[in-house]
This record gives structure tokens, C-alpha cells and sequence, in this order.
């Protein structure tokens, strides 16, 4: 009896492992990807940084030199995207959306780089590869940080984690950072107006926001709240460490509570923006029409069948030492008469 316990607890155990495993990227990094990136770092980059960290001057010319390499046994195509720095939904720079500039932005990465839109490279197994860009400051001196990086793919794995069904194929960036000056810059932070929509079926509140300055504001601490008739609190979100990159327009967006869709009427917001270089505060009101409200539908969440396995299999797990506990009982009680 005891083995036959043993068997089954450690037969489901295993499933437990199965069921409670979940595909990470780091998984596509070490099989699908197999290759490193580093900065080829010229001597006058700034002290301290891993990244392309430059002074530059007017009309100048610099190499960033890219170093790939193949880890794996077989060849690899990869692409090298230079891309400019903006501000996702979440409040974080992220430097996957290619050539896009904002307005409010005199110059950027993509501007200064000869090859705009990238450039590939083919690598042999076990082979490095230098990929370079050629870089020209403009004519016209401009002011504060323009920020951007290179982002690097293997086209090669890409196309083996299509035909493997993966989606969270990861990718390497590289940041790059340039300056002329060392000069102090004030960010301005700019409220836009906020709407109601859904984003990726779930109902959130958009809060359109600009950064106008060449300068990242950086550990940005936001609060805000959002209330409707009543004064009932619809949406709330409390976020750290947060950073808006220089010269970015973004949506920052709030899911509502309970993921529930919002009824026509008029809302207020309440935020507060505290960053490590400045503080903003937006109490506005907007509005939610009965269009928006027929676009938005509320949030549906999924069945998590995973979750339900694994509440059956613990269920099982929990049945089977019960029983295993009342049958050593009873016969030990068996015994004792």
C-alpha cells in the first residue's frame, strides 16, 4: 500500500510540474535565439556605461560598431533595426517602434544614422560578426538627450519559432544615448486629454500625455484615479519606478476595477506625476459618449484551464494522502482490539 502511494503521489507530482510550467523567454533565448550582442564601445564613451554613452558636436561623424555573435552550430541571419526611443502604454521607454519621431522632437537617432531602416548580416556557426553604423550629429546644435537603440533579431530563429508555435521569441537592444552638452534641462510633461476604449479586450481609461523636453523623466512615481457619478472610484492604478523617454507622446493606460465597461456620463481624473526631476498634478474631466460605450465592451476573462488542472490534481493529491491516513488508522484501530 505504502509504494502504491508513493506511485500515485509521484505520478502526480509530474503533472503538477507539467501543468504549473509555462513557456518564458529565456527558454527562446537559450534554444531558439543562441547568439550574443554587445557594444563595440569607442574610448571617449562616458565612464561607466555599457551602452553607446557619446558627447558629440556639431557636423560630426562616429562608427557604432555592433558585435554579433552565433553561439549555435549552424549559420544565422540576423537584422540590426536602429530605433528611436518612445513611451509605451505602461510608462516605460521602449525602443521597438523603428523611425517614429514626435513632434515636439528637433533631431533623433534615426535622423543622424546612413542606414535608416537597418542593415542585415549572415553569421556562421560559432562566429562573430561586427555590424557598424555610420552616425552624423546635425549641422545645427541641439540641446538635453536623444535617446534611441538597436534593436537585434535573428531572422533565422525567428522563422524556427514560427514553424514551433512561439511567440515570445526574445530579442536583444542595445540603448544609445547622445548629448552635446552637459546642460541642464527642465521636462515638461503635457496633458492631452483622456478617452475610454478597450485594449486587448480588456476596458481601459487612455490618458494622453507628452514629454516636450529632450530629457527622460525618470523614476517616475504615478498615481491617479478615476471617478464617475457619485464620486465612485472606476479605475485606480498606483505605479513605480516608472520612466518617459525624451520628446514622447504616449496613451498611459488604466484598466478599470473589476475590468468592467464604463457608462455614458462624465468622469473626472485625479493624477499625480513625481519624478526625480519634476512633479505634475491633471484633475480634468472628460467625457463617455454612447459611442464610446458601444465600442468598449466589458472584459470577458478567459476559462484558465490550466488553473482548473491543477485545482483537480491537488484535489486528487489532497484525496489520496486522506485516504492513505484513514486506511493506516483503521488499521491500526484494527490491531489494537
Amino acid at each position: 500500500m505504502a509504494r502504491q502511494f508513493k506511485l500515485a503521489l509521484v505520478g502526480l507530482l509530474a503533472l503538477l510540474s507539467v501543468c504549473a510550467w509555462q513557456p518564458r523567454s529565456v527558454h527562446a533565448q537559450t534554444t531558439v535565439n543562441g547568439f550574443e550582442v554587445r557594444a563595440v564601445l569607442p574610448s571617449d564613451n562616458r565612464s561607466g556605461s555599457n551602452f553607446f554613452d557619446l558627447n558629440l558636436h556639431p557636423g560630426t561623424e562616429r562608427r557604432l560598431p555592433v558585435k554579433i555573435t552565433n553561439n549555435s552550430a549552424k549559420t544565422q541571419h540576423f537584422y540590426v533595426q536602429p530605433n528611436n526611443a518612445t513611451t509605451n502604454s505602461n510608462g516605460i521607454i521602449d525602443y521597438s517602434n523603428g523611425t517614429r519621431k514626435d513632434v515636439s522632437a528637433s533631431t533623433s537617432l534615426t535622423d543622424m544614422l546612413s542606414d535608416k531602416t537597418g542593415l542585415p548580416v549572415v553569421i556562421k556557426g560559432h562566429r562573430s560578426s561586427v555590424v557598424t553604423f555610420r552616425l552624423k550629429a546635425p549641422a545645427q546644435s541641439f540641446a538635453g538627450t536623444v535617446l534611441g537603440g538597436f534593436v537585434v533579431s535573428s531572422v533565422t530563429a525567428a522563422g524556427n519559432a514560427k514553424a514551433a508555435g512561439i511567440n515570445n521569441l526574445a530579442h536583444y537592444v542595445l540603448a544609445v544615448r547622445l548629448r552635446e552638452s552637459n546642460q541642464k534641462i527642465q521636462p515638461d510633461l503635457v496633458y492631452h486629454g483622456a478617452h475610454y476604449n478597450v485594449s486587448n479586450g480588456i476596458p481601459i481609461v487612455g490618458v494622453k500625455l507628452q514629454n516636450t523636453a529632450p530629457v527622460i523623466v525618470g523614476k517616475v512615481h504615478l498615481k491617479a484615479t478615476v471617478t464617475g457619478e457619485g464620486h465612485k472610484v472606476v479605475a485606480r492604478i498606483d505605479q513605480q519606478n516608472l520612466n518617459f523617454a525624451p520628446t514622447s507622446s504616449f496613451d498611459y493606460q488604466l484598466k478599470t476595477l473589476g475590468q468592467k465597461a464604463l457608462k455614458t456620463g462624465r468622469y473626472r481624473l485625479n493624477m499625480t506625476v513625481k519624478a526625480d526631476n519634476g512633479y505634475w498634478k491633471f484633475d480634468k474631466l472628460f467625457d463617455v459618449t454612447a459611442q464610446d460605450s458601444h465600442k468598449a465592451t466589458a472584459y470577458k476573462q478567459p476559462i484558465n484551464w490550466t488553473q482548473i488542472a491543477l485545482w483537480v490534481i491537488e484535489a486528487l493529491a489532497v484525496l489520496i494522502v486522506l485516504s492513505y491516513v484513514y486506511r493506516r488508522i483503521k488499521q491500526w484501530l484494527n490491531r489494537t482490539k
